[in-house]
This record gives structure tokens, sequence and C-alpha cells, in this order.
């Protein structure tokens, strides 16, 4: 069979299609990411539930594609954190549907396609994701990255997120199933794999024996390869010393941490269920900055949190203007049913949030081009992604840049490079967000 997938949100959304890919591969199939005017026998729609927009866009999607359904012949199958989050609504909702699953039904997704079964629905009350197993993994892209999902689920219990209710308390992938998933990743091509998780810090505090961060890092780093290992999503909380000196002498681990803060102020973190002492969480970033050299500090806000007052988002906007973190996003909050934020009553208006979110932005956007602006004239190495032959140009990112979400450094070369190469340049021009270089 022609299967097509679509994969809608998270990196982890991403591994979760990969490895469905893999064991229909594994099982003599074509899998690929469709065009429109693709032929295919079955279509994977692989949704998120996360927050409202990640809902409307699945939605949409799926709604897209069942509509198209009706001129021309094949299955149709929607996965994912939105089919498991609403299996009756979705089922109700989407009669074209020919099958739905929750999430961490990997296997049970192949079988329902090669039985052809139709109208039926695949979801946990009380959903869990555990990989006891090695999965065969297939990637959909000829990107020299991947994401390397270190655990799943979560056990924090944030006020505002519903992931636990999704996907489960926290588990983390044994430690011998990464390694050998990373070095078939390496072998395919891979030149950056991104550790991925709810809590990339908690990695291993679940499983017997213990396991820990550092010591999956030493064993990932150990791999003799040429690529580099980048840390995702850590909880706020003091790194072991074991990893700050991995991140002090290891070349291949990109001296990065994403530390999504939520907020600044004490008192909306404090509703928010999250380490509310802001001083001691500043302390602790500028102690890794003292630390590490060159380190990358990314953080994630949300604005607009019921409660939310004036005083907060200045509170906020000068923590961020003081601190000058290197990458910063931030998002609307979005009230989702069974968290304890949602009876907190009536978010900020949508209006007042937006405006909110925009002076952040903004800040984040002069903070960014100062930093960047800094960089004119420094040698640095790059992994190169993609090309644009017929000009001289190329799109590659540095060690302080994550995919998808950071900017990019623009390589003018008369030599021709390639998608996984290594190249050292040097910085010619710089934005807000993006840095131009020569290759040297």
């Amino acid at each position: 069979m022609r299967v097509a997938i679509i994969t809608l949100g998270c990196d982890k959304n991403t591994v979760d299609s990969e490895y469905i890919a893999g064991l229909l591969a594994e099982a003599g199939h074509e899998v690929f990411i469709p065009n429109e005017s693709d032929d295919f026998d079955v279509l994977i729609v692989n949704t998120c539930g996360f927050i409202e927009s990640a809902r409307e866009e699945s939605v949409r999607a799926v709604l897209e594609w069942a509509h198209i359904k009706k001129r021309r012949p094949f299955r149709l199958y929607v996965v994912g954190c939105l089919a498991g989050r609403y299996p009756k609504e979705m089922k109700e909702s989407f009669p074209e549907v020919d099958g739905f699953a929750g999430v961490g039904k990997w296997r049970e997704i192949v079988q329902m396609i090669e039985k052809g079964s139709v109208n039926k629905a695949l979801s946990d009350k009380r959903p869990q994701i555990k990989l006891i197993s090695p999965m065969p993994r297939k990637k959909l892209d000829s990107l020299p990255y991947a994401f390397l999902k270190i655990a799943d689920g979560c056990s924090h219990r944030c006020s505002f997120c519903a992931i636990p209710n999704i996907k489960g308390p926290y588990r983390s992938v044994p430690r011998d199933i990464l390694l050998a998933e990373a070095q078939s990743l390496l072998k395919g091509g891979v030149r950056e794999l991104n550790l991925v998780a709810q809590d990339s810090n908690n990695y291993g505090t679940d499983l017997r024996p213990r396991d820990s961060l550092d010591g999956l890092l030493k064993d990932l780093l150990s791999i003799k390869s040429k690529f580099w290992v980048r840390l995702l999503y850590l909880y706020p909380r003091p790194l072991l010393p074991a990893l700050i000196s991995l991140m002090q002498s290891e070349k291949k681990l990109c001296p990065y941490l994403d530390i999504p803060l939520q907020h600044l102020s004490p008192d909306v973190l404090k509703r928010m269920g999250r380490p509310s002492d802001n001083r001691r969480t500043i302390s602790m970033l500028n102690h890794w900055r003292n630390q590490i050299p060159g380190l990358t500090i990314r953080t994630t806000f949300i604005i607009g949190f019921p409660g939310e007052t004036r005083q907060d988002v200045e509170y906020l906007l000068k923590g961020a203007r003081d601190f000058k973190f290197e990458r910063l996003g931030a998002f609307l909050y979005s009230p989702e049913e069974g968290t304890p934020a949602y009876k907190l009553g009536k978010p900020v208006p949508k209006s007042t949030a937006r405006r909110r979110l925009d002076k952040l932005m903004r800040l984040q956007a002069e903070i960014s081009l100062e930093k960047n602006q800094a960089k004119l004239g420094a040698k640095m190495e790059v992994l190169v992604e993609a090309a644009i032959p017929q000009k001289n140009i190329y799109i590659a990112r540095s060690q302080a840049d994550a995919p998808e979400v950071d900017g990019a450094v623009i390589i003018s070369s008369s030599a021709p490079l390639h998608a996984g190469d290594f190249v050292n340049v040097q910085i010619t021009q710089a934005d807000e967000y993006d840095l131009s270089a020569k290759a040297l």
C-alpha cells in the first residue's frame, strides 16, 4: 500500500509519525509526506490537541482531507493527541474518517490499517506512553536533524497544561533503546540529535534501576561520528554538576538550553503551579551562563493567564530586558478543559493579551538584534540544511540555533555545499533573528 502521513503539532508528534512510518515500511508499505495531488491508498493525520490554535489546525486538516476523500478513494485515519483527548466527539463529528487512535498506539494503528478496519476508535481513559522495546523508525524528510524522544507524558501538575491528561505520567525510554535509535539515525545521515521530552532533565528518574540525563549523554556523545546533540525542554531546576561539566568540555554537545519558564511574575507563577521564586531562577540561569562558555538560553512565556495584571506584565518585561534571553518565544494562554486553571475565571481579553504579547516580542527583537550584531566578524561552525544552488546561497544553523524555532545562518559560497555538511563561516551581516555569512 501507499500510505501518506501528515504530522501536526510538536516534535514529539514527528517522532511518533516516524515510528508509524517505520512499522509500515518494515511491513513492505510505501510511506511518504503527501501533496494534495499525490495518489495513496491510506492517509494518516497525526493531530495535536494541546491548545486551542493547535486543535483548530488539526480540525481544519481533517476537514480538508475528508472533503478530498469525497472526490477520490482512500482510507482516512486520524491519530494522536486530539483523537485521544476527544475520541467520542471526533468520531461523531467526522463520519468520513475510517478510524481513530490516541497517543502511543503505533503498532495498533498499523494493524488497523493492514486489516482495513473502518469505524474503529482506539483510546484509553488513562493514557500512558511507554516504550519498552526498540521501534523501527523512518524519517519522512531529508533534513539533517532529528528529534530523539527520551521520554513522554508528564507528572508535573502545571495548572494550565492538559498534557498529563492527554499523555499520562512521565515515562522515560530505556537508555539502550535510545542509543540504538540514535545510531540508526546517524547512520541514515542525521547530523544533529535534539533530545526532547516534557521535562528532559528528569530523564531516568522513573526507571528501575534509575538513570540520569548526564549518563545518557555520555553514551550518546561517545558514538564515533561527527554530529551535534542539543537539549530541549528542561524544567527550571538546578542542573547536575556532571551535566554542566559535559557542556563545558564536549564539543558535540551544543551550549544551548531550552527552559520554558512560562512567566516571571511570582504571583502568576504560583497560580500556574510553577516554581515561583523568580530571583532564585534568574540566579540559577546566571550561574549557568558563567559556567558554560557561549551558552544560549531559550525560554517560552505564556501571556494572558487568568488574573495577569499590567504590573505582572511589566515585571515580566523588566525581567526579560534585564536578563536578555538569547532566544525567546511566547504564546497566548489557552483555557483547557480538565485543568485547574480552567476554573480560575476568564483569561485576560484576547485583544489585551495580544498587545502584551506584541510588546514582549518587540522587546525581544531588539535584544536579539543586539546579540546578533555582537557576532559580526565572528567565525563559527554551522550545519547546512538546504540549498538555493542557482544563487549560491545555503541555509544553515549554528549551535546557538535550534531547528524550526530559531533563526538561520544564510551562507554565500561559490563552492557547492550539501545538506548535512559542517562548514566554517564568518558572519558578515546580522538582523533581528538571522545571520549572513561567507564560507571559509
